[in-house]
């Protein structure tokens, strides 16, 4: 079985608050009050360890209360190396009213340095094949040309990236070339200047950046409706179960990449792989906060799961 690493260089506690209702302007009042050790990379890890697959994450953590989000992380069962800077780790707040949809406040305060990069990349010990993701938003102290040398040299090595961060534009994918990336509908009409209106729509945006060199395999991600996926070959639709009640969205796109990376490290074959990643992303929704999916939720919907080709 293939390695699998993740990496967050900006870690985040996600607090959960939920409430009956939320109005701007007014004093609101919250019933209940979820606390976890998070960030992209580290979410994939948790999905993977809670799933049974086994991961290693690597994440910078900073001093002032980097022993907490550690413990939490010994607490879910992660297998990590950390590297400490100075800082604290930033917190994400996620409004869950009961009548209307999430709201969420991400702060941005977590710096890490150049020297701790590297630090971190000689921790990484990459061996030829392994299974990497790079993962959320750049922390202030790393600018875009940084990283972008920083996973290039993953590749060198052998590593198979995959890239899911906001801050890197499609120039940047273009000059690092990851394996796969799998941005949302937002980031996809960002990309190319349109949105996408239907599954095979989605399908042919993914064709068209695999040509534009931004990744030798992109999906698509569409919510409810499933996801869309190419290799600038073949074109693949993914449908999937419609939840009547999801709980919280938080995370699903993290867990989604979890069910790829454990059906890769295993050498499915790729309509499989993909499968097995909507099914987690779906399977997520079904628990609170940035939660990860439940072995049996993912098995329920893996067999409702449908995979179409289209020219």
């Amino acid at each position: 079985m293939k390695a699998i690493k993740t990496i967050t260089l900006n870690p985040a506690f996600d607090l959960h608050y939920g409430m009956e209702h939320f109005e701007a302007k007014k004093e609101n009042y919250v019933q209940s009050v979820q606390c976890d050790a998070g960030g992209k990379g580290i979410n994939i890890s948790r999905a993977l360890t809670v799933c049974g697959t086994e991961n290693t994450a690597y994440v910078i953590l900073g001093e002032e209360n980097g022993a907490a989000f550690a413990a939490q992380l010994e607490r879910d069962g992660l297998q990590f190396v950390s590297l400490k800077t100075k800082g604290r780790i930033r917190e994400n707040i996620t409004l869950h009213p009961a009548d209307d949809k999430e709201t969420r406040i991400s702060l941005d305060t977590f710096s890490v340095s150049v020297k701790a990069l590297e630090a971190l990349e000689a921790l990484l010990n990459v061996s030829e094949g392994d299974l990497i993701a790079f993962a959320g938003r750049l922390p202030r102290g790393i600018d875009r040309e940084t990283a972008i040398g920083f996973l290039q040299r993953l590749i060198q090595k052998g590593a198979r990236l995959i890239v899911d961060s906001n801050s890197l534009t499609p120039e940047d994918l273009q000059s690092i070339r990851p394996w796969f990336i799998k941005p949302n509908e937002q980031e996809i009409a960002a990309f190319l200047g349109r949105s996408v209106d239907s599954p095979d729509d989605a399908a042919n945006a993914a064709a068209e950046l695999v040509t534009k060199g931004v990744a030798e395999q992109v999906m698509i991600s569409l919510g409810g409706d499933g996801a869309a996926w190419s290799d600038g070959t073949r074109k693949l639709i993914l449908s999937v179960p419609r939840l009547a009640h999801p709980v919280s969205t938080i995370g699903a796109g993290d867990s989604t990449l979890a069910g790829l990376l454990a059906a890769t490290a295993r050498d499915c074959e790729i309509s499989d792989a993909l499968c097995n990643a909507v099914a987690y992303g779906t399977a997520a929704c079904m628990t609170e906060g940035t939660k990860p999916p439940r072995v049996e939720d993912v098995e329920r919907v893996r067999k409702d799961v449908t995979v179409t080709e289209i020219k």
